[in-house]
């Protein structure tokens, strides 16, 4: 029953984000497997073509993808790109997902990433160096070995993590102690 195609996809359509290349676009998905999906991305300021995908795509193949309906969220990696009649279809392969992740998505609509990182955190006129806990394109979560007095909810930092080539302005969102440690939840403000 099967044999015309590697593996069983369910036709439907959901809506979704996909944050590629530094741009968070909307896509409508059509296709969906355990494996990966079929995608119709609406065009960003960035990747407005299948041309611009192509090119992107010669560097790197890696995204993020969340759709709310199925609650999936994670990495996925850009098989092939493709216009069809002003319309960009694109071909996804999972990598690392959640699926039904109805707990997680009660106070963040977005994917993390859990992996260690350097940041060096600049709050008034201190350097601190912290270590990187997870990320998403809107913020992060580090953790301090001490507590400084200029880490408090609502303040201003600036940040800059050097092995992924982010400088930003950001505020303190929350500070948690545990176990010896701080975490603090980082917001990166967007570029006006």
């Amino acid at each position: 029953m099967f044999r015309e195609r590697k593996d069983y996809r369910k036709s439907f359509n959901a809506v979704g984000t996909l944050s590629v290349g530094g741009e968070m676009l909307r896509f409508n998905c059509y296709d969906v497997s355990v494996k990966g999906a079929m995608i119709e991305v609406v065009p960003g300021a960035l990747l407005a073509t299948a041309d611009d995908f192509e090119n992107l795509l010669r560097e790197d193949r890696t995204a993020e993808i969340f759709i709310e309906e199925l609650m999936l969220a994670g990495e996925v990696n850009v098989v092939w790109v493709r216009g069809e009649r002003k319309r960009i279809l694109m071909g996804l392969e999972f990598l690392s997902v959640v699926h039904n992740a109805h707990k997680l998505w009660l106070k963040r609509r977005g994917y993390r990433k859990t992996e260690p990182f350097a940041v060096e955190l600049f709050i008034d006129k201190d350097r601190l160096h912290v270590e990187g806990v997870n990320r998403s394109l809107k913020g992060l979560c580090v953790r301090l070995a001490v507590q400084h007095p200029g880490v408090r909810v609502d303040v201003p930092v600036k940040l800059q993590i050097n092995e992924l080539g982010l400088a930003a302005l950001g505020r303190i969102a929350w500070v948690k102690s545990e176990d010896d440690m701080i975490l603090v939840g980082l917001q990166i403000m967007p570029f006006k």
